[in-house]
Parts: structure tokens; sequence; C-alpha cells
């Protein structure tokens, strides 16, 4: 009896272990899949920089619906809306069943959705955007400054390659760092950004986020989570598109998710309007000594403006494609999004391995079998 249950154990034991191991060979053979393509080159087909200069790599990611974003990396010179960690462009890397105007479809390769999209700067004295490293507007009066994230080394990456990973950079006293992640199953681009005072006092600051769309002056807000198609401080996310010339828009439609509804921290500003070429958006945050706090945001491109929204406010929701490869510490650091309330499922403190459906079986039964051995050592001793 006791050979009977162990070789049940391990068998179910092996069926565990088996299905672990294709789920991280699929991770492997997704980072496989994954190429790079020569600085300022995309399929044949010229690169648009948001500013002159060179450029300093990129590492390209395609999501489940074939929308490959191409990720800045170790960016050199001064930019903006193309530092590092900004998306330089996304397009489709085939053609998708796009919207006309007239309420039907064509197949069309949409691309050129940004030059230059989720680039990030920080203001200490008051300033809500745009990112501008010489200055800008600030309210009432006066010239605010802006401190870009940028020029800080070679990124490296994870969660088998589909997570870009960038160098910390100290900007007064708060270490700022960045994720990037592109899932391949869901369709979306995520970014994470990690502030930690390293202060003894709080810290107060905006974190803007500074962006330049492909849609360019065509930019046509069409909703957003408020329902009209005006972007103000209290929607969670806004949709946008390149405006139809003749019937058709060469461009993905295009999904901005902000925030969360129920965070603790909301939109100090938001800038997003027909016509507008760079809109960009910012959170008020204040760090007590040693505190760390994240700023997470999302954007979709989708063949339609229908689907941009719904995929929009699914993600507002966390489902748990959102959260992959975002550890449960990381979770409980998000400062523009609620876990565990109408922001999203709490996260998980154990995940569990993988087990195939006959591991399953003989797992049940080997436990089945103890309390039948046991009674039989038992009554042997007697």
């Amino acid at each position: 009896m006791k050979r009977i249950v162990a070789g049940v154990l391990l068998c179910a034991t092996t069926g565990m272990v088996h299905a672990d191991v294709t789920v991280l060979d699929s991770d492997s053979i997704a980072a496989k899949v994954g190429h790079q393509v020569k600085a300022g080159e995309k399929r044949g087909v010229p690169l648009k920089l948001a500013s002159p200069g060179p450029r300093s790599g990129e590492i390209n990611l395609t999501d489940q619906s074939g929308l490959e974003y191409f990720i800045n990396t170790n960016v050199t010179f001064s930019t903006t809306s193309s530092a590092s960690g900004a998306a330089s462009e996304a397009s489709y890397v085939g053609p998708v069943a796009a919207t006309t105007s007239a309420g039907g479809t064509t197949a069309s390769t949409l691309n050129d959705a940004f030059d230059g999209y989720g680039a990030l700067c920080l203001s200490f004295d008051g300033g809500t955007g745009a990112c501008n490293s010489g200055g800008g507007p600030k309210s009432p009066v006066g010239v605010a400054t802006y401190i870009m994230y940028n020029q800080n080394g070679a990124a490296t990456s994870d969660c088998g390659g589909r997570q870009v990973i960038y160098n910390t950079q100290a900007i007064n006293g708060i270490d700022v760092s960045r994720r990037v992640y592109v899932p391949t199953d869901d369709s979306f681009a995520r970014w994470v950004n990690i502030f930690t005072n390293t202060t003894g006092a709080p810290v107060s600051f905006h974190a803007v986020a500074s962006n330049n769309l492909g849609s360019d002056g065509n930019t046509v807000v069409v909703t957003s989570s408020s329902g009209d198609a005006i972007a103000t401080g209290a929607d969670n996310w806004v949709t946008t598109f390149q405006d139809y010339s003749g019937t058709t828009s060469s461009d993905p439609r295009l999904g901005h998710v902000l925030k969360g509804p129920g965070s603790s921290v909301g939109l100090a500003s938001v800038n997003i309007a027909d016509g507008e070429n760079n809109p960009f958006w910012s959170y008020p945050l204040t760090l007590a000594p040693g505190q760390t706090g994240i700023i997470m945001t999302f954007v979709t491109g989708q063949p339609s403006k229908a689907a941009a929204a719904s995929q929009a406010a699914r993600l507002t929701a966390l489902p748990a494609t959102a959260l992959t490869c975002l550890s449960t510490t990381n979770q409980g650091q998000l400062l523009n999004f609620q876990l565990g309330g109408n922001g999203g499922p709490a996260p998980t403190a154990v995940d569990l391995p993988s087990m195939s459906r006959l591991g399953a079986v003989l797992l049940i039964i080997g436990l089945a079998l103890i309390p039948l051995y046991l009674r039989r050592r038992r009554n042997s001793s007697r």
C-alpha cells in the first residue's frame, strides 16, 4: 500500500511540474518571437521622429491584436514626448477590419498611432504640464520647471522579454524608475512609473505624461468614461482617433486609460482635446519619507472607436491580464488605481502552480487512499 500511495503522489506531482514547464516554455517562445528592428527603420518604412536627432535604440513588442509597439530604450538626446520609456510608434503588423465613416469596415493596416507616447516629466514648483525642459505655463503666473525622465542608460527586460525595465533616475530627492509591458494575451501597452522619496521629509510634486499623437491636428475626442466627448479630471479614460479623410482613417483608434475608480490619487490636469497633437495629463503626489508610490497608465489601439472605448473601460477594472508581471508589493503601491474595491480584484498573495487534469485526478485518488493506508497500518500493529 505504501508503494501505491507514493507512486500516485509522484504522478500527481509530475503532472504539476509538467504544467508549469509548459507555461514557462510558452514565455520563452514569446521572447524568441520578439524581434529587434534597426534604429530608424520599421519594416522598410522610415519612423517619424518627434524631435530631430539620432535614434538610440528601441524594443518592438506586439500585443494579442497584432499592434506592434516601438518602445524607446536608451535615449541619449534631449526630448519630451520621445524620451526614455515612450513609444515612438505603434502599427498593426497586418490588415485589420478598420471602421469607415459610413459605418462599415475595410481591410487596412492601420499605422502611425504615435510620434512619441508615454514620456514622463516631474515638476516640483506646481507645474502641471505640458512637459517642457525650457519651462512652461504655470497657474496662476510664473514659469514651471519640468525635469524629464531621460538619458538613463541601457534598459533591460523581464517577464519573458515582454516588460522593459528602465534604470533609476534621482530627481530632487525622488528616485524614479519605469517599466513598460506589452502582453501576448491582451491588447494594450502598460506604463508603471515608480517614485520613492529618499529624503527625510515629505516631498510634493507633479508627475506629467507627455505625448505626441500620430493623428496630429486631426485628433478627435470620441468619448470618455463620463459618456461625453470632453476630457476632464473626473474621467478615468478617454478615446481619440484621427478624423476621417474621405471615408477612412489610417491610424489606430486609441483608448487612453488614466486612472481607476476610487483611487487615492486623481488627475491634477488633463489636456486631451479635438485638434490637440500633444495631449498631456498630470498627477499630484506627496510621498512621506521612504514611501514608494506608483502611477500606472495604459493605452490600447483598436480597429474601431467602439472597441477602443470598450477595452479602455475594461482596463480600468484591472482584469488579471492588466496586473501580469506586477508584483504583489507593487500592486499595493498603486496610487491611481484601487485594488480590491471598485478598481479591480484584490491581489493574491501566492500564485499556485498550474496542474494538468490527469495530475489533479491522481492527486485526489492519492489523498483518498491515505486514510485507508493509515487504517491498515494501525490494524497490522495491533
